[in-house]
């Protein structure tokens, strides 16, 4: 059961992830499956990343979008569901220390608009084909797995 004070980590061993124009990229390299989140969803991500619980992250976006932050955490809380059932978040051992204050807010150009995950399938079963290693790390110079030393 996900609480206010429930934070998250990035399973950064089987997820590679880039916010880019206001959009995060989400690729799960054990199942080959990729997300995005736009909008609201890349400023949680961001959040997520510096591992802020979920209260915090209601306030912050709550201020920035003049929202009421319960209604943020509605939605926070079923975007956080959905990163824990696609494997791509864990939730952070311990309540963690609180994060720095959050920046000054200011008001957002955009209207606030519920964060939604966007699953895309279609490199799955290419990526099955050849998958990635997870946490393999090669280093220039070292034998590659699976093929003898020259």
């Amino acid at each position: 059961m996900l609480s206010p004070s429930t934070r998250f980590t990035v399973r950064t061993n089987d997820v590679a992830a880039k916010v880019i124009d206001g959009e995060a990229i989400i690729i799960n390299l054990t199942n080959g499956l990729y997300y995005s989140l736009a909008g609201v969803g890349s400023e949680v991500w961001t959040l997520i990343e510096a591992e802020r619980s979920l209260a915090e992250m209601a306030a912050i976006l709550g201020a920035r979008y003049a929202m009421p932050s319960g209604g943020v955490a509605t939605d926070l809380e079923r975007l956080a569901q959905e990163l824990l059932d696609e494997d791509l978040v864990a939730i952070a051992m311990g309540d963690g220390e609180p994060g720095a204050p959050p920046a000054a807010v200011t008001g957002s150009e955009r209207a606030y608009e519920p964060p939604a995950l966007q699953i895309y399938r279609d490199m799955a079963a290419l990526l099955a084909l050849d998958p990635p290693i997870p946490g393999l790390h090669m280093t220039p110079g070292a034998a590659t797995p699976g093929r003898p030393e020259a």
